[in-house]
């Protein structure tokens, strides 16, 4: 097995057993909350589980970019293993609650930081798009799998023995991790000289004057504001309604995670779809469906059905959103926008654990779900006109996306990635023995050969291998950061995509300084290359 890899492998494995144990320890933590004090304590707990890793995820995720991202890795894994270990002997000596929501909320913050570090770090292992893809893939897998595993597995421990058995072997899963990532041998990452507040706040005025767009990341909120309400309302059925005991309430909690694992991979066909407006709301309004029922419900099977289907129609409409979202949003903008959700996404969580118990004391644990659907089907409803009116601004190409993935290098992103890599591209008609690209030259775009024959030189000498229909060409100097490596002539007249340097790096690596990050792809095409010129 090669370096690369074994490094790899290391690193899926402490990613499964991180997406397990966080769930799992949140869980352990909101049922113990729930038997001390009921729904009203619980939601108080889970939003304080929250709230610090809201405000500190990103100085702490800047911090942490200043070492080596495998080092960073492997130290907060360590750190989240060693406040479960604190949190077990916390939870095993009676210790006060305020303690044990304190480490269970250090923990979270850990969680916050390791999230991001191992996305960053896929980039430097993967030693070929294709493989980058899979892992990223593969993380999205074991995370929505630990959605539902972690609270199943935390509420037959606490069953057992109690939170400190849940904290303990939490522990025991993260120091595993923690080893696993140790020497990964990765370079230092990448520091950005644009002032990081500004960037933030550039984003929030963005989204404050586009009110369609505004609109559109409320609609998200409120998918997260009723997941973060799930926790709570599940637990209270579970108990009240039911009359299960703490496995009962770890399946009820982590229902709605196999709905939005289901909902995700099925929502993939969306990037192809022209209008994402009705997807958006009719998917959203179609999670609320289920919960008008769930007061009738006397059986888990039948709860965890409901729920499931609700998970379903949230995953499909966040990710309609997103892709939206992409589409209509400026590229410079992007990723500032895409900050402001993800602290949407953080804030709505938050409010959803406050919200949970309000609604158990208003209408009972037995009726609590139906206010949450209807709200999801009025709010879809409301919004719908307002939301259509992004469909009409939106960039959609399907010529220019058929010839996309027609490319090997690019067939392996996600489809929301080539929907938004086709939005940059420009067609280029080239005539015979024109250079497209010379050897020396500065890179700065990326081509797709869509019609007609390209020669490749390299030192003065052609190749024998010529371009044609379906290959892409340039992406060297772009990953690596160098002088173009050949020279690129027309044989015949030729049509060809031309992508913009930052808007194919973007594209490829997920982060607009993704040249300096993905040294590992482009090694793939060099070695591949120099085969070429034997």
């Amino acid at each position: 097995m090669k370096a690369s890899d074994s490094r790899l492998t290391r690193v899926m494995a402490a990613a499964s057993l991180f997406a397990v144990i966080e769930y799992a320890y949140w869980a352990g933590v909101l049922i113990y909350a729930y038997d001390e004090g009921g729904p009203g304590l619980a939601g108080i707990v889970l939003l304080l589980q929250l709230l610090p890793a809201a405000i500190l995820a990103a100085p702490l995720g800047a911090y942490a970019e200043r070492f080596p991202r495998g080092t960073a890795l492997s130290l907060s894994y360590a750190m989240e293993g060693l406040f479960l270990v604190l949190l077990a002997a916390a939870a095993f000596a009676g210790a006060p609650l305020a303690l044990i929501v304190g480490l269970s909320a250090l923990a979270t913050i850990a969680v916050s930081v390791a999230r991001p570090l191992h996305f960053a770090a896929l980039p430097q292992l993967a030693p070929t798009p294709k493989r980058l893809v899979r892992a990223n893939a593969g993380s999205s897998l074991t995370d929505g799998l630990g959605v539902f595993i972690g609270p199943a597995i935390a509420g037959l421990l606490a069953q057992i023995a109690g939170l400190w058995l849940v904290s303990a072997l939490s522990a025991v899963a993260m120091l595993t991790a923690a080893a696993l990532t140790v020497r990964l041998g990765l370079p230092m990452a990448s520091t950005s000289d644009d002032d990081a507040d500004e960037g933030a706040l550039s984003g929030v005025r963005a989204v404050a004057r586009d009110r369609p767009i505004l609109i559109l990341l409320l609609l998200v909120g409120l998918s997260y504001v009723v997941t973060g309400s799930f926790e709570i309302l599940g637990v209270a059925f579970a108990t009240d309604t039911l009359g299960g005991a703490e496995s009962t309430s770890g399946v009820m909690i982590g229902a709605a995670g196999i709905g939005v694992l289901i909902g995700s991979i099925a929502a993939a066909g969306l990037a192809m779809r022209a209008k994402l407006a009705l997807p958006v709301v009719v998917s959203l309004g179609a999670a609320g469906l289920p919960l008008l029922v769930m007061a009738a419900v006397g059986r888990l099977p039948v709860a965890v059905a409901l729920l499931t289907l609700c998970g379903i129609g949230i995953a499909v409409s966040s990710v309609a959103a997103r892709t939206l979202l992409q589409r209509t949003t400026d590229a410079g903008l992007l990723a500032r926008v895409f900050a402001v959700q993800e602290a949407v996404l953080l804030l709505g969580l938050s409010l959803g654990a406050l919200i949970g118990p309000a609604l158990i004391a208003w209408v009972g644990a037995a009726y609590s779900y139906l206010p949450v659907g209807l709200a999801l089907i009025g709010t879809a409803l409301l919004t719908l006109p307002a939301i259509r009116r992004l469909d009409l601004r939106a960039v959609f190409r399907p010529d220019v996306v058929a010839v996309l993935r027609r490319v090997d290098f690019l067939v392996a992103l996600p489809p929301p990635a080539v929907d938004r890599l086709s939005q940059s591209a420009d067609w280029l008609e080239i005539a015979t023995e024109t250079a497209v690209i010379t050897q020396g030259d500065v890179g700065d775009a990326y081509y797709v050969v869509e019609s007609g024959r390209l020669s490749v030189t390299v030192d003065g000498v052609v190749r024998t291998h010529t371009l044609v229909a379906g290959e892409g060409f340039g992406e060297i100097a772009l990953l690596h950061d160098v002088p173009r490596t050949a020279t690129i002539t027309s044989i015949e007249p030729c049509r060809l995509l031309r992508i913009e340097r930052d808007d194919f790096l973007t594209a490829v690596t997920g982060n607009p300084d993704g040249h300096l990050i993905a040294h590992e792809v482009a090694t793939a095409h060099l070695t591949r290359d120099a085969d070429n010129a034997r």
